[in-house]
């Protein structure tokens, strides 16, 4: 019972999420509502509530989402070298294009970075992202802030540069440890 009720509530996240981003790519975020996401998701605005507190509670979820799924992708691979890594990010980030390109139409990309910052930390505790020298927030914030402008770059350029070539460019340009 208790499984399916989770995978109800999800859907409906989803629901709500996609919802202002089907919303964003429409209009600009400023003017967007709740109620407006509400009608837009067919949920009920205690839906709504129950399950985020803002619009950019909204936009965060759909990015812990997406990380989720980045974390499950490199959980089925057998080895972590940075080419893979990146590999799974960039790919993911391109099946999101519609995400990308809502957030920069609405000058929202201060949201994608504070997340990359927050990722970036995390995948450098847990060793999946090694550095050569002691991390530090400076290394943190130039690899999350340069991350998200190649997206927003890519983003902007119709993501038309291949994943493979934007692996290359990281790799060449990150000095990062591969395991």
């Amino acid at each position: 019972m208790k499984l399916k009720r989770k995978q109800k509530s999800e859907k409906t996240r989803q629901r709500i999420i996609l919802g202002l981003f089907e919303l964003m790519l429409e209009k600009d975020y400023a003017d967007i509502t709740v109620k407006a996401i509400c009608k837009q998701a067919k949920v009920s605005r205690m839906t709504f509530y129950r399950n985020f507190h803002t619009k950019e509670d909204v936009i965060k979820g759909q990015f812990a989402m997406v990380y989720k799924h980045f974390i499950q992708r490199l959980a089925t691979q057998k080895r972590l070298a940075f080419y893979d890594v990146a590999t799974t990010f960039f790919t993911l980030i391109k099946e999101n294009q519609l995400m990308m390109e809502a957030l920069v139409q609405n000058g929202l990309t201060n949201l994608l970075l504070d997340a990359m910052t927050e990722y970036v930390k995390t995948l450098v505790a847990q060793q999946i992202l090694i550095t050569r020298e002691e991390s530090s927030q400076f290394l943190v914030a130039m690899i999350a802030g340069g991350l998200t402008e190649v997206i927003v770059v890519w983003t902007k350029n119709d993501m038309k540069q291949p994943v493979a070539e934007l692996v290359l460019f990281a790799s060449k340009y990150m000095h990062l440890k591969t395991n």
